[in-house]
């Protein structure tokens, strides 16, 4: 058996459940980051799995189980602040989720297990032909960079149907919106006292199906609506199309209008035939031909005319009707055979259909795929408009970003302004339990943080790079908005660089509120066209205050 790395890597090809278990343990553990920004990693794991795993991308969704159940089991309890009383009364609450976590791994795992041996049964045969073409000198010496990172993605590397978030930027956003209101639908479902749903597994597949087929014919639209619209586009510059058209009936009667009396003409032979009456029944039936020898006899009297056509009818009838016999002979034939093959080909469809993945959207340093983040346009002149008391008076204030996976891109819908300590150089959020119990209740991930530098300029404080690690370390899609009123530009969309950015930071031990480091190069723009961040103003969101005596009645959830 040849070497596994002589054949080109399968950038969808399935991953077994030991590839995806290895992956999930490599992750970089810092006991220095404080307990609560380890629980909010913790708390974006398990809603991030869920969320994959309801979009059907079981091999990333075991993935990030495995790592929450890592991080749980074999890391946290081993954190200085474990053995307080704090931290003992958050593990305990966190390790509730277990048995859910654990019973959906073990269905997964069963799913993952049965592609991966069907995959590798055919592998077998792909590496003969690889031979056959590596022998006739045509097989590739190195796979492209894009299969090699693809195949050690468990996100793609599922059957699905790849797209680039950049070219179906609006297509994202209405999928993830449609996704979004129906767990919405089902989680408010569920809430209701006397009200029994079934659970994930009990029909999942018929459900994965549905959602996949509609998000299959949207996308299909979408794609007709673009061809439409390039079809307009080219209508308008060939004008001339109608004219061609309508020159035929205008122009051609008008110069041949002389000869429509010849060409009329050219039929009087036929209107004299017909005036014979022998004629007039041969031109229907074509049997009168033969007795043609008696025609002059059979001329004068008229009531003959009933033998002439009788002979020529029943010929005429003996064709047609064993040609009908037939065709009826065969069609109750045909007919039974056909339904069967239209109702397999409509059953095989389900069984093979693709669900719809967004590529990687960028690359860190390393050259690890980071995916796509979707952030409302109008979120941060909202945020401003919350913040302008504290700008007003010279603090800092802070919003973190909320948002929900939906096929392999991450979408912020919710500004969350927690509990916070505001100074003129700092803000720190408290009580993170109330914000790790709604996030855990909406089923919103934390992609992010937003915070204003009222009396500074536009940049990432050493505060702001030691913030930011604890949301990068597990999440590396994580962003910083920084919004700086009296700045230009006003706000930028940052993220750590990996490496050097988020290595130096992990590892620098300065307890300082604010001191220099090192090393340069540590932060970088997170936004298009070079970054991963789109901004979409057809994305809504809403807001929710946790602050105490803010006001959250249903208004406040109202989308912008």
């Amino acid at each position: 058996m040849a070497p596994p790395t002589l054949i080109p890597l399968d950038a969808n090809r399935p991953l077994s459940t030991k590839e995806i278990s290895d992956q999930a343990s490599v992750f970089q553990w810092n006991p220095y980051i404080p307990m609560k920004a380890w629980l909010r990693t913790a708390n974006t794991l398990s809603q991030e799995g869920k969320s994959y795993l309801l979009d059907g991308n079981f091999p990333q969704a075991y993935l990030l189980y495995m790592r929450y159940l890592t991080l749980l089991v074999d890391f946290l309890p081993k954190h200085p602040e474990a053995k307080t009383y704090e931290g003992e009364r958050a593990l305990r609450e966190i390790n509730k989720s277990l048995p859910s976590v654990v019973e959906n791994l073990e269905y997964i795992k069963t799913i993952i297990q049965k592609d991966y041996n069907e995959w590798k049964s055919s592998q077998v045969r792909r590496e003969e032909e690889f031979r056959q073409k590596q022998k006739a000198g045509r097989a590739r010496s190195k796979s492209p960079t894009y299969d090699e990172r693809a195949s050690r993605d468990p996100a793609l590397s599922a059957t699905s149907r790849l797209l680039d978030a950049s070219d179906h930027q609006e297509l994202a956003v209405e999928l993830a919106q449609r996704e979004i209101r129906r767990r919405d639908a089902n989680r408010k479902a569920i809430r209701q006292p006397g009200v029994r749903t079934a659970g994930f597994w009990d029909n999942w597949t018929n459900e994965l199906a549905d959602r996949q087929a509609e998000d299959e014919e949207l996308f299909r639209r979408k794609m007709e609506m673009t061809r439409r619209e390039l079809d307009g586009a080219e209508d308008g510059l060939v004008d001339d199309i109608p004219r061609r058209e309508s020159r035929p009936p205008v122009t051609v009667p008008s110069r041949n209008s002389s000869y429509r009396y010849p060409s009329i003409a050219k039929s009087v032979p036929i209107q004299y035939e017909v005036q014979q009456p022998s004629e007039s029944r041969t031109s229907t039936p074509q049997p009168p031909r033969p007795p043609k020898e008696g025609l002059p006899q059979w001329h004068e009297p008229s009531p003959s005319r009933a033998p002439i056509s009788l002979p020529p009818e029943l010929p005429a009838k003996e064709q047609i009707y064993p040609e009908r016999t037939l065709s009826t002979t065969e069609t109750p034939q045909e007919l039974p055979t056909l339904p069967p093959k239209i109702h397999e080909a409509a059953s095989e469809p389900p069984k093979k259909q693709q669900r719809l993945t967004f590529k990687p959207a960028a690359y860190l340093e390393s050259g690890e795929p980071i995916r796509s983040v979707f952030l409302p346009s109008y979120l941060r002149h909202k945020f401003l408009s919350i913040a302008s008391e504290n700008t007003r008076r010279g603090l800092e204030m802070c919003g973190i970003l909320c948002g929900t996976a939906v096929n392999n891109a991450l979408f912020v819908r919710c500004l969350l302004i927690p509990e916070q300590k505001c100074t003129s150089d700092t803000c720190e959020t408290e009580n993170e339990g109330s914000m790790l119990e709604y996030c855990m209740n909406e089923d919103l991930l934390m992609l992010g943080w937003i915070h204003t530098h009222p009396t500074q300029t536009c940049f990432m404080s050493s505060r702001d790079l030691h913030t930011q690690s604890g949301y990068q370390v597990m999440l590396p899609e994580s962003i910083a908005i920084v919004c700086a009123p009296k700045d230009n530009p006003d706000y930028g969309i940052f993220r750590l660089t990996n490496p050097p950015g988020l290595d130096h930071i992990l590892g620098c031990t300065q307890t300082a509120t604010f001191h220099p480091h090192s090393v340069v190069n540590l932060y970088t723009g997170a936004q298009r066209p070079k970054g991963h961040v789109y901004e979409s103003e057809k994305l809504e969101f809403y807001v929710h205050d946790l602050r105490p005596g803010a006001r959250n009645d249903p208004a406040q959830n109202k989308n912008f």
